[in-house]
Protein backbone atom coordinates (compact mmCIF):
# COMPACT_ATOMS: atom_id res chain seq x y z
CA UNK A 1 0.00 0.00 0.00
CA UNK A 2 1.51 3.16 -1.06
CA UNK A 3 1.64 5.58 2.29
CA UNK A 4 1.18 9.09 1.51
CA UNK A 5 0.95 12.48 3.58
CA UNK A 6 -3.29 12.27 3.56
CA UNK A 7 -2.89 8.65 5.48
CA UNK A 8 -4.80 9.66 8.51
CA UNK A 9 -2.69 6.63 10.42
CA UNK A 10 0.67 7.49 12.18
CA UNK A 11 3.49 7.60 9.80
CA UNK A 12 6.30 4.75 10.41
CA UNK A 13 8.92 6.03 7.34
CA UNK A 14 10.72 9.31 7.37
CA UNK A 15 9.66 9.81 3.40
CA UNK A 16 6.00 9.99 4.77
CA UNK A 17 6.32 12.68 7.50
CA UNK A 18 6.26 15.97 6.07
CA UNK A 19 8.90 18.86 7.11
CA UNK A 20 9.91 17.57 10.26
CA UNK A 21 13.79 17.00 9.93
CA UNK A 22 14.79 19.28 12.68
CA UNK A 23 12.54 17.89 15.13
CA UNK A 24 13.01 14.05 13.85
CA UNK A 25 17.17 15.34 14.10
CA UNK A 26 16.64 16.29 17.55
CA UNK A 27 15.05 13.55 18.93
CA UNK A 28 17.05 10.96 17.02
CA UNK A 29 20.02 12.71 18.84
CA UNK A 30 18.11 12.11 22.18
CA UNK A 31 17.97 8.49 21.82
CA UNK A 32 21.50 8.16 20.54
CA UNK A 33 22.70 9.79 23.28
CA UNK A 34 21.00 7.57 25.52
CA UNK A 35 19.63 10.28 27.33
CA UNK A 36 16.88 8.33 30.17
CA UNK A 37 14.17 10.69 29.14
CA UNK A 38 13.01 12.31 25.87
CA UNK A 39 9.62 14.19 25.94
CA UNK A 40 7.66 14.88 22.37
CA UNK A 41 5.44 17.93 23.19
CA UNK A 42 2.97 19.81 21.19
CA UNK A 43 -0.58 20.83 20.92
CA UNK A 44 -3.08 18.45 19.19
CA UNK A 45 -3.05 16.81 15.98
CA UNK A 46 0.49 18.09 14.98
CA UNK A 47 2.30 14.64 14.54
CA UNK A 48 3.95 13.59 17.98
CA UNK A 49 3.14 9.96 17.52
CA UNK A 50 4.10 10.26 14.07
CA UNK A 51 7.48 11.62 15.16
CA UNK A 52 8.45 9.15 17.69
CA UNK A 53 8.00 6.25 15.00
CA UNK A 54 9.72 7.34 12.49
CA UNK A 55 12.61 8.09 15.13
CA UNK A 56 12.48 4.66 16.35
CA UNK A 57 12.47 3.03 13.29
CA UNK A 58 15.29 5.13 11.54
CA UNK A 59 17.15 4.31 14.36
CA UNK A 60 16.17 0.38 13.92
CA UNK A 61 15.28 0.58 17.60
CA UNK A 62 13.00 -2.13 18.85
CA UNK A 63 10.28 -0.67 21.33
CA UNK A 64 6.99 -0.94 22.81
CA UNK A 65 4.64 1.81 22.72
CA UNK A 66 2.11 2.34 25.65
CA UNK A 67 -0.59 4.57 24.22
CA UNK A 68 -2.38 6.10 27.65
CA UNK A 69 -4.80 8.12 25.85
CA UNK A 70 -8.22 8.00 27.18
CA UNK A 71 -6.79 5.35 30.15
CA UNK A 72 -9.07 5.50 33.47
CA UNK A 73 -6.32 7.43 35.68
CA UNK A 74 -8.06 5.74 38.43
CA UNK A 75 -7.88 2.09 37.61
CA UNK A 76 -4.78 0.22 38.02
CA UNK A 77 -6.62 -2.52 35.55
CA UNK A 78 -6.74 -0.24 32.67
CA UNK A 79 -3.11 0.73 32.76
CA UNK A 80 -1.71 -2.46 33.37
CA UNK A 81 -3.94 -4.10 30.35
CA UNK A 82 -2.76 -1.53 28.27
CA UNK A 83 1.15 -1.95 29.28
CA UNK A 84 0.08 -5.81 28.37
CA UNK A 85 -1.19 -5.37 25.19
CA UNK A 86 1.59 -3.39 23.95
CA UNK A 87 4.33 -5.92 25.38
CA UNK A 88 2.11 -8.66 23.44
CA UNK A 89 2.23 -6.55 20.50
CA UNK A 90 5.56 -5.95 20.86
CA UNK A 91 6.28 -9.85 21.23
CA UNK A 92 4.13 -10.69 18.13
CA UNK A 93 6.70 -8.41 16.17
CA UNK A 94 9.59 -9.53 18.04
CA UNK A 95 9.21 -13.31 17.96
CA UNK A 96 13.49 -13.85 18.10
CA UNK A 97 13.33 -11.55 20.99
CA UNK A 98 10.21 -13.53 22.55
CA UNK A 99 12.22 -16.88 22.45
CA UNK A 100 14.65 -14.93 24.23
CA UNK A 101 13.01 -13.11 26.73
CA UNK A 102 10.29 -16.14 27.42
CA UNK A 103 12.12 -18.54 30.02
CA UNK A 104 13.27 -15.41 32.33
CA UNK A 105 9.79 -13.97 32.33
CA UNK A 106 8.72 -17.14 34.18
CA UNK A 107 10.34 -16.03 37.32
CA UNK A 108 9.04 -12.63 37.06
CA UNK A 109 6.24 -12.29 39.65
CA UNK A 110 2.73 -11.70 39.08
CA UNK A 111 3.80 -12.48 35.57
CA UNK A 112 2.21 -15.27 33.44
CA UNK A 113 4.07 -16.77 30.59
CA UNK A 114 1.48 -18.09 27.86
CA UNK A 115 2.51 -20.09 24.99
CA UNK A 116 2.95 -16.62 23.08
CA UNK A 117 2.53 -13.42 25.14
CA UNK A 118 1.85 -12.67 28.78
CA UNK A 119 -0.48 -11.60 31.43
CA UNK A 120 -0.36 -8.90 34.03
CA UNK A 121 -1.62 -9.08 37.45
CA UNK A 122 -3.08 -6.00 38.96
CA UNK A 123 -3.76 -7.85 42.33
CA UNK A 124 -3.19 -8.75 45.31
CA UNK A 125 0.60 -10.34 43.63
CA UNK A 126 0.91 -7.48 41.08
CA UNK A 127 3.45 -7.99 38.56
CA UNK A 128 6.69 -6.59 39.11
CA UNK A 129 6.81 -4.22 35.92
CA UNK A 130 10.23 -2.96 37.18
CA UNK A 131 11.85 -6.78 36.82
CA UNK A 132 9.93 -6.88 33.12
CA UNK A 133 11.05 -3.60 31.96
CA UNK A 134 14.83 -4.46 33.44
CA UNK A 135 14.46 -8.19 31.09
CA UNK A 136 14.02 -5.82 28.26
CA UNK A 137 16.71 -3.51 29.25
CA UNK A 138 18.91 -6.14 28.06
CA UNK A 139 17.62 -6.15 24.42
CA UNK A 140 17.92 -2.35 23.96
CA UNK A 141 14.25 -1.97 24.03
CA UNK A 142 12.84 1.52 24.19
CA UNK A 143 9.91 2.58 26.52
CA UNK A 144 7.57 4.55 24.75
CA UNK A 145 4.85 5.88 26.35
CA UNK A 146 2.36 8.11 24.37
CA UNK A 147 0.05 10.75 26.02
CA UNK A 148 1.55 10.26 29.33
CA UNK A 149 -0.30 12.60 30.99
CA UNK A 150 -3.59 11.02 31.02
CA UNK A 151 -1.60 8.87 34.16
CA UNK A 152 -2.91 10.75 37.39
CA UNK A 153 -3.51 10.11 40.76
CA UNK A 154 -2.39 7.56 43.22
CA UNK A 155 -1.76 4.91 40.38
CA UNK A 156 0.09 7.65 37.77
CA UNK A 157 1.86 8.66 40.60
CA UNK A 158 3.08 4.65 41.13
CA UNK A 159 3.76 4.79 37.47
CA UNK A 160 6.32 8.05 37.91
CA UNK A 161 7.69 6.23 40.76
CA UNK A 162 8.30 3.14 39.05
CA UNK A 163 9.98 5.36 35.56
CA UNK A 164 12.29 7.53 38.59
CA UNK A 165 13.74 4.04 39.46
CA UNK A 166 14.01 3.07 36.18
CA UNK A 167 15.86 6.33 35.72
CA UNK A 168 18.22 6.23 38.46
CA UNK A 169 18.83 2.79 38.22
CA UNK A 170 18.93 1.19 34.82
CA UNK A 171 20.20 2.11 31.34
CA UNK A 172 16.51 1.79 29.80
CA UNK A 173 15.50 4.87 27.08
CA UNK A 174 12.43 5.93 27.99
CA UNK A 175 10.21 8.30 25.50
CA UNK A 176 6.85 10.40 26.70
CA UNK A 177 4.51 12.32 24.64
CA UNK A 178 2.02 14.62 25.98
CA UNK A 179 0.15 17.17 23.97
CA UNK A 180 -1.49 18.46 27.38
CA UNK A 181 2.20 19.88 27.69
CA UNK A 182 1.34 22.19 31.53
CA UNK A 183 -0.36 18.32 32.68
CA UNK A 184 2.74 16.73 31.12
CA UNK A 185 5.29 18.90 33.03
CA UNK A 186 3.18 18.71 36.51
CA UNK A 187 3.90 14.81 35.97
CA UNK A 188 7.20 14.81 35.38
CA UNK A 189 7.60 17.47 38.41
CA UNK A 190 9.57 19.98 36.55
CA UNK A 191 8.09 22.74 39.53
CA UNK A 192 7.10 20.23 41.93
CA UNK A 193 9.46 18.74 44.70
CA UNK A 194 6.48 16.29 45.65
CA UNK A 195 6.68 14.04 42.28
CA UNK A 196 8.56 11.39 42.03
CA UNK A 197 10.53 12.62 38.60
CA UNK A 198 11.41 16.11 40.16
CA UNK A 199 14.36 16.99 39.12
CA UNK A 200 15.33 14.61 36.78
CA UNK A 201 17.01 15.74 33.21
CA UNK A 202 14.98 15.14 30.25
CA UNK A 203 15.47 16.42 26.66
CA UNK A 204 12.12 18.33 25.15
CA UNK A 205 11.56 18.05 21.54
CA UNK A 206 8.48 20.74 20.75
CA UNK A 207 6.84 20.22 17.05
CA UNK A 208 5.55 23.78 16.32
CA UNK A 209 2.41 23.64 14.46
CA UNK A 210 3.22 24.13 10.17
CA UNK A 211 3.78 27.80 9.26
CA UNK A 212 0.95 29.02 6.37
CA UNK A 213 3.51 28.50 3.51
CA UNK A 214 4.41 24.77 5.00
CA UNK A 215 0.84 24.10 5.24
CA UNK A 216 0.18 25.39 1.51
CA UNK A 217 3.26 23.07 0.42
CA UNK A 218 2.36 20.00 2.64
CA UNK A 219 -1.38 20.13 0.78
CA UNK A 220 0.25 21.00 -2.63
CA UNK A 221 2.92 18.26 -2.62
CA UNK A 222 0.40 15.54 -0.89
CA UNK A 223 -1.89 16.28 -3.73
CA UNK A 224 1.07 15.62 -5.85
CA UNK A 225 1.44 12.22 -4.56
CA UNK A 226 -2.00 11.32 -5.62
CA UNK A 227 -1.77 12.84 -8.94
CA UNK A 228 -4.75 15.73 -7.98
CA UNK A 229 -3.96 19.80 -8.73
CA UNK A 230 -6.79 21.59 -6.65
CA UNK A 231 -7.79 24.70 -7.66
CA UNK A 232 -4.98 27.52 -6.17
CA UNK A 233 -7.95 29.75 -4.27
CA UNK A 234 -9.22 26.14 -2.78
CA UNK A 235 -6.15 25.71 -1.20
CA UNK A 236 -4.94 29.16 0.00
CA UNK A 237 -8.99 28.98 1.80
CA UNK A 238 -8.03 25.25 3.08
CA UNK A 239 -5.19 26.60 4.88
CA UNK A 240 -6.91 30.04 5.88
CA UNK A 241 -9.64 28.07 7.86
CA UNK A 242 -7.29 24.87 9.11
CA UNK A 243 -4.28 26.78 9.87
CA UNK A 244 -1.63 24.98 10.63
CA UNK A 245 -2.75 21.84 12.30
CA UNK A 246 -1.38 18.62 10.45
CA UNK A 247 -4.62 16.76 11.65
CA UNK A 248 -6.57 18.84 9.97
CA UNK A 249 -5.15 19.48 6.80
CA UNK A 250 -4.80 15.67 6.92
CA UNK A 251 -8.74 15.27 7.01
CA UNK A 252 -9.00 17.78 4.17
CA UNK A 253 -6.81 15.90 1.88
CA UNK A 254 -8.72 12.72 2.79
CA UNK A 255 -11.92 14.14 2.06
CA UNK A 256 -10.61 15.79 -1.47
CA UNK A 257 -9.47 11.83 -2.32
CA UNK A 258 -12.88 10.90 -1.49
CA UNK A 259 -15.12 13.64 -2.73
CA UNK A 260 -13.16 15.86 -5.38
CA UNK A 261 -12.00 19.31 -4.58
CA UNK A 262 -15.04 21.67 -3.60
CA UNK A 263 -15.91 24.37 -1.14
CA UNK A 264 -18.78 22.39 0.64
CA UNK A 265 -15.10 19.83 0.90
CA UNK A 266 -13.93 22.05 3.27
CA UNK A 267 -16.81 23.14 5.35
CA UNK A 268 -17.79 19.68 5.60
CA UNK A 269 -14.43 18.97 6.63
CA UNK A 270 -14.40 21.92 8.93
CA UNK A 271 -17.50 21.42 10.73
CA UNK A 272 -15.62 17.60 11.74
CA UNK A 273 -12.63 19.11 12.97
CA UNK A 274 -15.06 21.32 15.00
CA UNK A 275 -17.38 18.57 16.61
CA UNK A 276 -14.36 16.63 17.56
CA UNK A 277 -12.43 19.50 18.93
CA UNK A 278 -15.69 20.54 21.22
CA UNK A 279 -16.34 16.69 22.06
CA UNK A 280 -13.18 16.98 23.30
CA UNK A 281 -13.71 20.53 25.56
CA UNK A 282 -16.46 18.78 26.79
CA UNK A 283 -14.43 15.97 27.66
CA UNK A 284 -12.63 18.60 30.00
CA UNK A 285 -15.64 20.69 31.24
CA UNK A 286 -17.12 17.08 32.54
CA UNK A 287 -14.46 16.96 34.91
CA UNK A 288 -14.84 20.51 36.39
CA UNK A 289 -18.78 20.50 36.38
CA UNK A 290 -18.48 23.61 39.23
CA UNK A 291 -16.96 26.02 36.94
CA UNK A 292 -18.22 25.20 34.00
CA UNK A 293 -20.04 28.08 32.88
CA UNK A 294 -16.66 30.30 33.68
CA UNK A 295 -14.36 28.01 31.53
CA UNK A 296 -16.90 28.90 28.76
CA UNK A 297 -16.60 32.48 28.89
CA UNK A 298 -13.11 32.79 29.52
CA UNK A 299 -12.36 30.66 25.92
CA UNK A 300 -15.52 32.94 24.75
CA UNK A 301 -13.55 36.09 26.16
CA UNK A 302 -10.12 34.93 24.77
CA UNK A 303 -11.91 34.39 21.05
CA UNK A 304 -13.26 37.80 20.95
CA UNK A 305 -9.84 39.74 21.46
CA UNK A 306 -10.24 40.11 25.12
CA UNK A 307 -7.41 38.09 25.69
CA UNK A 308 -5.51 40.00 28.48
CA UNK A 309 -5.58 38.88 32.09
CA UNK A 310 -7.41 42.24 32.68
CA UNK A 311 -9.58 41.27 30.16
CA UNK A 312 -10.71 38.03 31.05
CA UNK A 313 -11.12 39.22 34.19
CA UNK A 314 -13.16 42.21 33.47
CA UNK A 315 -15.25 39.48 30.99
CA UNK A 316 -16.10 37.02 33.46
CA UNK A 317 -16.95 40.15 35.90
CA UNK A 318 -19.72 41.49 33.86
CA UNK A 319 -20.97 38.10 33.46
CA UNK A 320 -21.50 37.33 36.86
CA UNK A 321 -22.29 40.67 38.10
CA UNK A 322 -19.41 40.29 40.98
CA UNK A 323 -15.91 40.26 41.41
CA UNK A 324 -13.72 37.46 41.26
CA UNK A 325 -10.62 36.96 43.06
CA UNK A 326 -7.04 37.30 41.33
CA UNK A 327 -6.07 33.19 42.53
CA UNK A 328 -9.53 31.84 41.26
CA UNK A 329 -9.09 33.55 37.94
CA UNK A 330 -5.76 32.13 37.82
CA UNK A 331 -6.64 28.57 38.41
CA UNK A 332 -8.84 28.98 35.84
CA UNK A 333 -6.39 29.69 33.75
CA UNK A 334 -4.12 27.06 34.55
CA UNK A 335 -6.26 24.27 34.04
CA UNK A 336 -7.05 25.74 30.74
CA UNK A 337 -3.31 25.92 29.45
CA UNK A 338 -2.41 23.20 31.51
CA UNK A 339 -4.52 21.19 29.14
CA UNK A 340 -3.46 23.10 25.97
CA UNK A 341 -6.56 24.71 25.13
CA UNK A 342 -5.43 27.98 25.71
CA UNK A 343 -1.90 29.31 25.20
CA UNK A 344 -0.05 31.96 27.08
CA UNK A 345 2.00 34.29 25.15
CA UNK A 346 4.86 36.51 25.94
CA UNK A 347 5.51 39.73 23.66
CA UNK A 348 8.15 41.90 25.69
CA UNK A 349 6.38 42.75 29.47
CA UNK A 350 3.11 41.90 27.59
CA UNK A 351 1.22 38.44 28.09
CA UNK A 352 -1.98 37.34 26.45
CA UNK A 353 -3.31 34.39 25.69
CA UNK A 354 -4.76 32.67 22.61
CA UNK A 355 -6.41 29.37 21.53
CA UNK A 356 -3.56 27.71 19.19
CA UNK A 357 -6.39 25.51 17.60
CA UNK A 358 -7.71 27.42 15.25
CA UNK A 359 -10.99 25.37 14.75
CA UNK A 360 -11.90 25.67 18.20
CA UNK A 361 -11.51 29.28 18.36
CA UNK A 362 -13.97 29.29 15.73
CA UNK A 363 -16.93 27.53 18.17
CA UNK A 364 -16.34 30.16 20.60
CA UNK A 365 -16.82 33.09 17.99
Amino acid sequence: MVVTYFDIRPKRKREDLYDREKELSDFENSLRSNNPLTVITGIRRLGKTSLLLVGLNELDLPYVLVDFRGVNPNSRMDVYKRIESSLNLFFRENRDLWEELKENLRAITGLRVLSFGVNLSWREEKTDLMALFRELEKHDVVLAFDEVQYLRGPVGSEFAGLIAHLYDYSNLRIVMTGSEVGLLHDYLGVDDPRVPLYGRYFHEVTLPRFTREQSRDFLIKGFEQVGLSPPEELIETAVERLDGIVGWLVLFGRRVLEKGPSEEVIEEVFEEARRLALEEFENFLSKRPLARKRYLEIMRAVASGRNTWEGIKEHLERKEGKSIADSVLARLLKALVDSSFLQKVRDGRNVHYKIPDPVLEAVFK
